[in-house]
């Protein structure tokens, strides 16, 4: 620990070591988050917190924000990189999908009758056990 505070004040702090593959995962993670919320966002309002991961991990895999993947960066990880980034331009287009679909059933009564039925069953489900 000392060894690290006398580097920070003497002005030679070591360079971080890119552990691009955890970044990598956890994006990956995300962006199957993000599209598990979009899904159940027709009939459950998650639509929106689904778009906001999207387009958080779409931002984050642009190859210019993520520091040290240049051109020398490992095949590997550049095509990781670019599958992540083709998985969520895929999920942004089911974003806009969903929202209009939700778009769509909000004009009929299609949320009264899901809900509604819902409300109904774990109503009898209470009165039942």
């Amino acid at each position: 620990m000392s060894d690290r505070v006398d580097a920070l004040f003497s002005g030679d702090l070591p360079e971080p070591t890119a552990n691009h593959a955890a970044r990598l995962e956890r994006l990956n993670q995300t962006v199957w988050a993000a599209i598990a919320l979009n899904i159940l966002g027709i009939p459950c309002w998650t639509s929106v917190p689904g778009a906001a991961l999207t387009l958080w991990v779409w931002f984050a895999t642009d190859p210019d924000s993520i520091d040290g993947v240049d051109d020398a960066a490992s095949p590997a990880i550049r095509e990781q990189l670019d599958q992540i980034r083709r998985r969520a331009n895929a999920a942004l287009t089911l974003c806009i999908a969903a929202l209009l679909v939700q778009i769509i059933l909000l004009s009929t009564s299609f949320y009264e009758r899901l809900w509604g039925a819902a409300a109904a069953l774990l109503r009898q489900l209470w009165q039942s056990g």
